[in-house]
């Protein structure tokens, strides 16, 4: 059976990105090398370390670091209260006194930072205060100060406490190891506290705001999978469920909840790394009616993964584009009140 999407309503919940342990290698001078692309210009991340964060959270004009900043005049990081205004000679003097080193009371001492993250085209990361200055790279930045943190973390952003409170139990895992790499997955360093598993159980629903319709066909028998099997393998042609595809406009904007087009080409980019998405095709989505119609939504759930993206960019027409898809999962028909 073919469904056609009325109105192209679709909900995606993209997979989280795993966590990852990084040391202060992947540290610039105003901000964060990442490898993983997982992570999206957007996003909203968490960043740890034990020791404190390379940001000024308090506002007193240093790292809530202590134990990153430089201790002598002409130190590649900066310094910090005990030392900026004494210089060299002042140590000569005092020897290891304890005003020469800097502590939490000095510098304040903050062991997570969130915000929204930019990424430009050398996978340089910076956090700012709202979604839409990580798209546009302008607005309130949260600068990165030049100290030396201990082994850090980036993961995804929630608010849960429990979930707060096991990257904190992390952070302090990793904080005395000498990482293999720069950068690596926070699971392949240490075994990930319990707390971890709330982001899959919260994860966030957005609307695609660009997308004009959608076909899915549900009857797996008749759907050619030879693509995806040399594509994916195997073992993910043996799972598929049901195929479709999208139609979208190719724009880029920024809309609280929401994602333009542009999340589709990335999807398929990150097909490459199997990296799935859970999305919802709605027949109906917040439906307000008279009766006998019963409100709410109905709408088909699945894991998908993208497969293929064609656009049109001629200069008279829209620039607009088409997705494959296929459904990994069971195929459920939901309704929500």
């Amino acid at each position: 059976m073919a469904v056609l999407g009325s109105g192209g309503v679709l909900d995606i919940s993209r997979e989280i990105p795993d966590a990852m342990a990084l040391t202060a290698a992947r540290l610039n001078a105003d901000s964060i090398s990442l490898a993983n692309q997982a992570y999206w210009a957007g996003d909203r991340i968490i960043i740890a370390a034990a020791g404190g964060v390379p940001f000024d959270v308090n506002g007193d004009g240093y790292a809530d670091c202590p134990d990153g900043h430089g201790f002598y005049a002409g130190s590649s990081w900066v310094l910090g209260p005990s030392r900026s205004s004494l210089g060299a000679a002042a140590y000569v003097s005092g020897g290891d006194s304890g005003a020469f080193y800097n502590t939490a009371s000095t510098t304040g001492l903050t062991t997570q930072v969130d915000g929204y993250m930019s990424r430009d085209v050398l996978d340089r990361i910076k956090l700012w205060t709202t979604e839409g200055a990580a798209h546009s790279e302008t607005g309130t930045e949260k600068p990165l100060v030049t100290v030396k943190p201990s082994n850090f973390i980036i993961a995804h952003y929630d608010n849960d406490s429990t979930y707060t409170s096991a990257i904190d139990a992390a952070a302090n895992a990793i904080q005395p190891l000498t990482l293999s790499d720069s950068e690596q997955r926070l699971e392949s360093v240490i075994t990930l506290p319990t707390g971890f598993n709330v982001v899959c159980e919260n994860r966030d629903w957005k609307l695609q705001c660009d997308l004009e319709e959608w076909v899915m066909s549900i009857d797996a028998s008749n759907l050619d999978t030879t693509a995806i099997g040399e594509t994916f393998g195997e073992h993910v042609k043996s799972l598929v469920r049901g195929a479709g595809s999208l139609q979208f406009l190719a724009e880029h904007s920024s809309v609280d909840t929401e994602q333009d087009g542009l999340a589709f080409l990335r999807l398929v980019l990150l097909t490459q790394n199997q990296c799935n998405t859970k999305a919802r095709f709605h027949i109906y989505k917040n439906r307000s009616a008279p009766s006998p119609r019963i409100d709410g939504s109905v709408y088909y759930e699945c894991d998908i993964l993208l497969t293929n993206t064609r656009l049109n960019t001629r200069a008279t027409e829209v620039i607009a584009g088409t997705a494959d898809f296929v459904a990994t999962s069971e195929i459920k028909l939901k309704v929500a009140a």
